[in-house]
């Protein structure tokens, strides 16, 4: 009996098992997992969202949080939410997912053999068309895809494959065999657009068309440049040249106000300094613009932005005022006048700048400090000129800009169309002016 006592305690047998002190791990679907991760993502607390969703640990949705940036849904999905959703982590599971049959098989390597072929032909017309996206080109396209590829593979097959109905691929076709409505008014908008530059949009193209004897609608004249791909050249931020040199004479009151419409010529004149950047230094250009009509009175263009620069602008300005508007400027008695607006640029506040002005009767007039808008119509007028000549050119050599900026101007004023003006350039306005005048004297 004792040996037996004995045995039992040197051998006392398997422990039990411990009882399990918690309920087993819960497990979340990956649809919860996603609105958790939503939740956090808009910023709700992670805390609340834990306790909104019935989670036990709210570790547990940081885990989902670093699972899904570096996973996508996926990484949310256990391994059969991933084979139902069609996403496979593993080969095996891809293989596994396939069709066993061997026709099947055939059949599904028959779309993806035309799928790819398709989609190399959409990447290249996305490419020769700007804003084309693969899978979603118009169905002239598809058609032109399934016409080049139907010597290769099944035509049903390839229109199955485009989405392309039966009817819509007959339909394009016919349309392509048909001869180009607009075949002689493709080159005369490449003509015009080189014309200018590259700075006209297909408003100005339309006009020059209409002066041209041709008469189609805007839209088709700019669904031709978009077609041809004719470039035009759009704005881009630039920094500003700051002027500003403190309040070294008293400032005038804006006589402008905002209107920048002028009844005659020589009532209203606008003028201020733009930098244009070459590699090898900078160029300065110093315009007098003419409200009435948007003409370029006078220039001046130096490799410093000093009130030499300026006064030169004034002179050549001047010259172009006839006697008896000079005579009548001086005279001062309110039948005739002239304002000259500037912002508050230390080159408009110099006391030659004033004795100049104040001498031949011409009014002074101040932006606000710091109100670019005050002065908006020769900031317009810098902004067109920039985009139309200067963006998208690497200028080398500064006196190639300055060439480029008279030819510009000359061009503005003599040969750029202007669409307030009714399709009619500066020049030609000014001469329809004078024949009027010659007409009422």
């Amino acid at each position: 009996m004792f040996c037996l006592l004995f045995d039992w305690v040197r051998n006392p047998g398997p422990k039990p098992k411990p009882e399990s002190p918690g309920k087993p791990a819960k497990r979340y679907g990956w649809e919860l997992k996603k609105l958790a991760v939503e939740e956090v993502a808009n910023g709700q607390d992670i805390r609340s969202v834990a306790d909104q969703l019935g989670v036990v640990n709210y570790a547990t949705v940081h885990e989902w949080i670093r699972k899904w940036r570096t996973e996508g849904d996926v990484g949310l999905m256990g391994k059969r939410e991933q084979i139902e959703a069609g996403a496979y982590k593993t080969r095996a599971q891809l293989e596994a997912a396939l069709p066993d049959g061997v026709d099947e098989l055939k059949r599904l390597a028959a779309r993806l053999t035309t799928e790819k072929a398709v989609l190399e032909r959409e990447l290249e017309l996305a490419k020769k068309s700007p804003g084309g996206i693969p899978g979603k080109l118009p169905n002239k396209s598809k058609a032109k895809i399934a016409d080049e590829l139907k010597g290769k593979l099944p035509l049903a097959l390839l229109l199955e494959v485009l989405e392309l109905p039966p009817s819509s691929h007959c339909y394009a076709a016919a349309a392509a065999k048909r001869p180009d409505a607009y075949a002689e008014v493709r080159p005369p908008i490449h003509e015009i657009a080189a014309g200018s530059g590259n700075a006209y949009g297909s408003p100005r193209i339309w006009l020059a068309l209409r002066g041209r004897g041709v008469f189609i609608s805007e839209k088709v004249v700019r669904r031709l440049m978009k077609e041809e791909r004719v470039e035009v050249r759009y704005a881009k931020r630039k920094r500003k040249y700051p002027s500003y040199a403190g309040e070294i004479t008293p400032a005038v009151d804006n006589l402008a106000k905002g209107d920048f419409h002028a009844e005659r010529p020589d009532e209203l004149w606008l003028t201020d300094i733009t930098g244009f950047a070459a590699i090898d230094g900078k160029v300065y250009l110093s315009p007098m613009i003419d409200c009435h009509d948007g003409m370029v009175a006078s220039w001046s263009t130096s490799r410093h932005p000093d009130s030499d620069l300026a006064s030169k602008t004034l002179e050549g300005s001047v010259g172009t005022l006839d006697a008896a508007k000079r005579a009548s400027l001086k005279q001062g008695d309110g039948r005739d006048s002239l304002v000259m607006h500037t912002d508050r640029g230390g080159h408009y506040r110099g006391g030659a700048w004033i004795e100049r002005l104040e001498g031949l009767g011409i009014a002074r007039s101040m932006s606000r400090k710091g109100n670019s808008g005050d002065n908006a119509a020769c900031e317009g007028f810098f902004g067109r000129m920039k985009t139309e000549m200067h963006y998208g050119i690497k200028w080398r050599k500064a006196s190639d800009l300055e060439s480029a900026i008279d030819a510009y101007i000359d061009f503005y004023n003599n040969g750029r169309i202007t669409s307030k003006l009714g399709g009619m350039t500066i020049a030609e306005h000014r001469d329809t002016l004078t024949k009027v005048s010659k007409k009422a004297s």
